[in-house]
């Protein structure tokens, strides 16, 4: 299997009349190269027409590819750049891309067509329409022309437009997900994304680094978005929830596959718990290892199952190792119990966190800034808003090589700005070993010339932890000097923890006093404003571990 990197695929430049064919191409031929034993040969042929299509039969393939849905009317297919729409949907009816005659339920028809041609076929069918009629009053009167699904020609001989069907949807799917490595990202993101204004790590793909180990995998993916498509409609159809339940796919021993479906479990608990099927979600969120389920099961119980029996239960998960959020939520539900069974509530001891309340006149500017001019100004202080992209970023320097290391699952396309896996639950476990050997680099004290190496070596190149126009060299150069590294150990260890939810909730100011060798981190709150939880849970690790951090409570000044 080749290795291919961003640099070895050309993204087509914007100016280019067929710019998104150019990109969609890339995408075919990408997943052709290296994934061609995950598909069928039927597939692969498919594949192998599509790019032997006249150019503006692609081009038009590629339009209707990026619109949503798989239906489209022939007067809505309009592109200045394709000329001849006619012979090039001749062209993809000819090579099975489309069908020219899909039979179509009266909901998919009542959706294409405007109030005044539904008006019309129907008069065409000699019913009478009355004047006051909304076109969502029609879709029972073509119900009642036909319950089955039918072509156009049949539903409306004489319509003056015809309705076309993407037969090659479902192709078409598997090749995005191959891709992307999900579904919720459309064509359109990559093929009208201004790719040659980016830069992205090279990293090598081989056969040991793919996601999908075998087609078997890629169709337990597919069946998992299905039931997450068929679960977000059961909101009309209720019933049909324990049903869908049956349906969904059994644990996998694909580690990122297993965190799709357990997401899939808890999403389909929380459905039934809003709809009160009360026994359901809970056997659904007994069923999911996942620490949302296990808030969310004892929230419910809660409500349901008597205190003294659910108590003792909470106690022994409180003893077990938590995230720190899940510790919080779990400790207010305990706390709640407590209150409930006349017990006193046992509350962690917490030192108070600094506070400054500052008087400031009203400004224009966003109070983080108006008090990083408060603080700075005739003072020796240099600060910068930093909130969280400071400390994300040097961690992100320092991991830059573990980052993008090609690991099962983590790149599916040279255009990452991370791995997949980024903000999964075992993001760090996979890369223990290389993850502590970068941090020791904080013991033995070269921290910094990996730091700045990293930051001279990639600088613009696109990284999901590294936001470059926030992290300037001047900055980067501060922190490095005067920051200690006990205290860059305290905050990436807390990041890396929880890299989904510690990435946000940091303090908003950087103060530093370079003659001091000194600095201050600054949580701005305004008017009106208060903490969050993960601004507490921040604010309270650092302030436990002696790292400088304080509370600004802005007041703005009464008008003269």
């Amino acid at each position: 299997m080749p290795l291919v990197t961003a640099d070895s695929l050309t993204p087509a430049a914007l100016d280019e009349p067929l710019y998104y064919l150019h990109n969609l191409r890339t995408v075919v031929r990408w997943v052709s190269d290296h994934h061609r034993d995950l598909l069928t040969d039927a597939e692969c042929a498919q594949l192998v027409a599509l790019l032997a299509l006249a150019e503006p039969s692609q081009a038009l393939l590629a339009r209707m590819t990026m619109r949503k849905g798989a239906l489209f009317r022939s007067d809505t297919l309009n592109y200045r750049e394709i000329p001849d729409i006619h012979g090039a949907l001749n062209d993809l009816v000819a090579g099975g891309f489309i069908d020219s005659a899909p039979a179509l339920p009266a909901e998919a028809l009542h959706a294409l067509c405007r109030r005044e041609d539904i008006v019309t076929l129907l008069l065409a069918q000699g019913v009478a329409v009355p004047k006051s009629a909304r076109k969502s009053d029609l879709l029972p009167t073509l119900h009642a022309l036909s319950t089955e699904s039918q072509p156009l020609s049949d539903w409306w001989p004489d319509a003056p437009f015809s309705i076309v069907a993407l037969s090659c949807m479902p192709l078409l799917d598997r090749v995005r997900l191959l891709f992307f490595g999900n579904l919720h990202q459309d064509w359109s993101e990559f093929v009208l994304t201004e790719l040659g204004h980016q830069r992205y790590e090279s990293v090598p793909f081989n056969g040991d680094s793919r996601a999908f180990r075998s087609r078997a995998e890629v169709d337990t993916y597919l069946a998992i978005h299905h039931c997450h498509e068929t679960l977000t409609a059961l909101v009309e159809a209720p019933e049909r929830l324990p049903l869908l339940t049956e349906q969904l796919p059994p644990p996998d021993d694909n580690p990122w596959l297993e965190n799709r479906r357990r997401k899939l479990l808890f999403a389909a608990a929380h459905s039934a718990e809003r709809l009160g099927q009360h026994d359901l979600a809970q056997t659904l969120y007994q069923q999911n290892p996942h620490e949302e389920a296990r808030v969310r099961l004892y929230r419910m119980q809660e409500k349901h199952a008597p205190p003294e029996k659910l108590l003792p239960l909470l106690n022994k998960e409180l003893s077990g190792q938590l995230r720190p959020e899940t510790r919080l939520l779990l400790t207010r539900v305990q706390h709640r119990l407590q209150k409930k069974l006349g017990q006193k509530v046992a509350r962690a001891a917490r030192s108070p966190l600094p506070t400054r309340q500052m008087l400031l006149p009203k400004q224009e500017q966003r109070v983080e800034f108006a008090t990083l001019d408060a603080l700075t100004h005739d003072s020796c202080l240099n600060g910068y808003y930093t909130e969280n992209w400071l400390f994300t970023g040097l961690l992100g320097l320092l991991l830059w090589p573990v980052i993008f290391a090609p690991l099962p699952g983590a790149f599916f396309h040279p255009f990452q700005s991370g791995p997949a896996d980024l903000y999964r639950p075992d993001f760090v476990s996979r890369r223990q070993q290389k993850i502590d050997e970068r941090l020791s680099s904080l013991h033995r004290g070269d921290y910094r010339d990996l730091i700045r190496q990293c930051w001279h070596d990639k600088f613009g190149i696109s990284c999901a932890l590294v936001h470059w126009p926030a992290l300037p060299e001047a900055l980067v150069e501060q922190a490095l000097a005067i920051i200690p590294a006990e205290h860059l150990q305290v905050i990436f260890r807390h990041l890396l923890a929880d890299l989904r939810h510690h990435r946000r909730g940091m303090p908003d100011l950087t103060l530093f006093d370079a003659d001091q060798r000194r600095y201050q981190l600054v949580e701005v709150k305004g008017p009106g404003d208060r903490l969050q939880d993960h601004q507490t849970l921040w604010l309270e690790t650092m302030h436990r571990h002696g790292i400088p951090v304080e509370v600004a409570t802005v007041t703005w000044s009464p008008s003269p």
